[in-house]
């Protein structure tokens, strides 16, 4: 949710002192969300955001007002809404009562699994505070996160808690109000509660809600520099040490989930002119069209993650606010661990609200990956619209968290709750709570064992550009119905075939490389095995294509500099699994790259691919792009190899 630009500033003119309102982060979501189809722009835009600033602006008044009359200052309802739930409550003296710790997760084809390999489903819901609070110089969460505020949660049959957070208070930083809690006491007021949650059985979502740069284009929450608004995507400055640190820190607790960002809209940004100029700017960061600071993109957050050597699951959005999953498959990040979910957010004034949209935008990533839906709810108290995306999502075997578990008063919709007692809101909190009570973590009813492992995989018939493997065959409680073969790199996994027997044909290889292949069984309620061992196979031939590298300087700061490799297949065959040499001589270091993975010692850098830049095809070419630390001098690299060959430079 986002606190708009409106309510800020009538909450400045009437609470001298307070700041931006947004102790009550009310249901009322930003206009900027189209709810319209996608691409349809329509000359009216300007009029129609003017008119409905207003219209915030004078709601924002009415909802400061009733703060003035009937609140404690700085917190964020009515005296009566933050009192902690009785103290007659079970396990009120903060102990977890004897339940089973949240079980550590991880991700099996289309499916988040347990240790056990059983499915798991997140239901639960949203508990706002730790996004803006602290960024207020209040108190870091507007109500208890007690055991006793826990006990109320898991009277619903809660799963799962996203917790926002603010990466400004989480660092640190000179942009907050003297009054703010330190980091130190932020960060640990975020593990507590994260470890009390995990203590009772319900799995966490840390979810990077409100973030640093100054932004004032299309869509736009607020003006404000500071971290005090949803802005259109993560800035290079503050995210990747921000994930590094969480990622160090909940490294090892498994039933933490990364969401890497809240709510990306690149596409606003650039006026929704370039779908596929939003979507590159969505994964790779870098310069994006509207934005006046640098940009970190997803890839570049999940190599954050990864390089701490954590294995947690992490959520990764789309456009659109994340309500558009259209082009997720084609531009999601690499993840070397395969732990890599979708982020969807589902509102009645977005612009996909139907069946049919969700059928064929969110329904064919979910075939592949898991779902989940962070953020679910309407702009009324009703719970019809949240009743049909509930609907579609257990059909489809969707997670979903609801905003909001805060007593915020349901006046304008997406608030659960009427006090810490978990008393349900009517009807949006009724509605689904009666819901989530009628629903397991899993698939109801359905098949959750997986197939076996299938053998090791053997490799016959090598030519230059082509292998066939073949396996012993998976057994299934119910029936094995095919196999995945995939290409092994390091850490990541591209899926390279799909066969419905123990055989396949790889197609598509460069001559005289290696590869290495691995395969999973799968059966038809989409469970997926554990991968067999793997087999690397050298195909026939001599090495494809020779190669023309382009080195160009994007952006210089003195202390670090951004640039961009162009790599170009000069040959007249498909280069694969490549491996690019160069050196620095300034003693540069790379912190961040897009595009690949890099491998520095000293000044000799080897870079693998991405899974996206995996092939380069004949005559085409792949762009790689970094942020690097730089010393007096920087001194461009002069020569490049491919797989060992020497590259000319252009």
């Amino acid at each position: 949710m986002v606190v708009r630009s409106a309510l800020c500033a009538v909450s400045k003119v009437i609470q001298p002192g307070i700041g931006a309102l947004p102790t009550v982060e009310p249901a009322l979501r930003p206009v900027s969300r189209r709810a319209v189809p996608y691409g349809v722009i329509g000359p009216i835009r300007a009029l129609r955001e003017s008119a409905m600033s207003m219209r915030r602006a004078l709601r924002a008044f009415g909802i400061a007002g009733v703060l003035m009359a009937g609140s404690v200052a700085g917190f964020g309802g009515p005296a009566s809404a933050v009192a902690s739930p009785a103290a007659g409550q079970s396990a009120a003296d903060g102990r977890a009562s004897a339940v089973a710790a949240a079980p550590a997760l991880h991700v099996s084809g289309n499916r988040l699994v347990t240790g056990s390999n059983s499915t798991f489903r997140p239901l639960g819901v949203n508990r706002s505070g730790g996004e803006f609070g602290c960024v207020q110089g209040k108190e870091i969460f507007d109500g208890p996160t007690d055991q006793a505020a826990i006990e109320a949660m898991k009277a619903w049959k809660i799963n799962t808690v996203r917790i926002p957070l603010n990466e400004e208070c989480w660092l640190g930083t000179g942009n907050l109000p003297p009054t703010a809690p330190s980091a130190a006491a932020y960060q640990q007021a975020v593990k507590t509660y994260a470890d009390l949650l995990v203590a009772n059985g319900i799995n966490v979502i840390l979810d990077l809600h409100w973030t640093w740069g100054e932004y004032t284009g299309p869509g736009g929450g607020c003006p404000d520099v500071a971290a005090t608004c949803q802005k259109p995507m993560p800035d290079a400055r503050y995210t990747p040490t921000f994930w590094s640190e969480v990622a160090t820190m909940f490294k090892g607790n498994g039933a933490v989930i990364f969401d890497l960002f809240n709510e990306p809209y690149p596409d606003a940004a650039n006026n929704w002119s370039d779908a596929t100029a939003a979507w590159t700017c969505l994964r790779d960061g870098g310069t994006c069209a509207g934005i006046t600071y640098p940009v970190a993109g997803m890839q570049t957050l999940v190599n954050a993650v990864r390089a701490t050597g954590t294995t947690n699951v992490i959520m990764s959005g789309g456009l659109e606010w994340t309500n558009n999953l259209s082009r997720w498959l084609e531009f999601k990040p690499a993840d070397p661990t395969g732990n890599l979910m979708a982020s969807w957010h589902s509102y009645n004034f977005n612009g996909c609200v139907t069946t049919s949209c969700w059928d064929s935008n969110i329904g064919a990533v979910a075939a592949q990956v898991p779902v989940q839906a962070g953020e679910i709810g309407q702009n009324t108290c009703a719970h019809d619209y949240i009743d049909q995306v509930m609907a579609w999502a257990d059909a489809n075997k969707v997670g979903y968290t609801a905003w909001t578990w805060n007593p915020w008063g349901c006046s304008g919709g997406s608030v659960l709750i009427e006090d810490w007692n978990g008393t349900p809101t009517s009807t949006y909190g009724e509605g689904f709570k009666a819901h989530l009570l009628s629903q397991t973590a899993g698939d109801p009813g359905g098949d959750t064992a997986a197939p076996t492992a299938p053998g090791t995989p053997t490799a016959s018939e090598v030519t230059a550009t082509s292998a066939t493997l073949s396996w012993a065959a998976s057994t299934d409680n119910v029936g094995v119905t095919g196999y995945d073969i995939v290409r092994v790199t390091g850490g990541t996994e591209t899926q390279v075939a799909v066969s419905a027997s123990n055989r396949a044909t790889v197609t598509g290889l460069s001559g005289n490389t290696a590869y290495t292949f691995a395969v999973y069984a799968k059966d038809a309620a989409g469970n997926r095995s554990t991968r067999s061992a793997t087999v690397t196979v050298t195909t026939t031939g001599t090495p494809a294509g020779t190669c023309s590298v382009g080195y160009r300087l994007v952006g210089d700061w003195g202390s670090g500099f951004q640039s961009e490799i162009t790599i170009r297949n000069t040959g007249a065959a498909a280069v694969s699994n490549w491996k690019l040499g160069f050196t620095f001589t300034n003693g540069q270091t790379i912190s961040n790259m897009w595009g690949g993975t890099p491998t520095q010692t000293g000044g000799s850098v080897s870079v693998i691919p991405a899974s996206y830049t995996d092939t380069i095809t004949a005559g085409g070419s792949v762009t790689l792009g970094f942020i690097a630390n730089r010393g007096a001098t920087n001194t461009a690299p002069t020569t490049f190899t491919l797989n060992g060959r020497t590259c000319t430079t252009t």
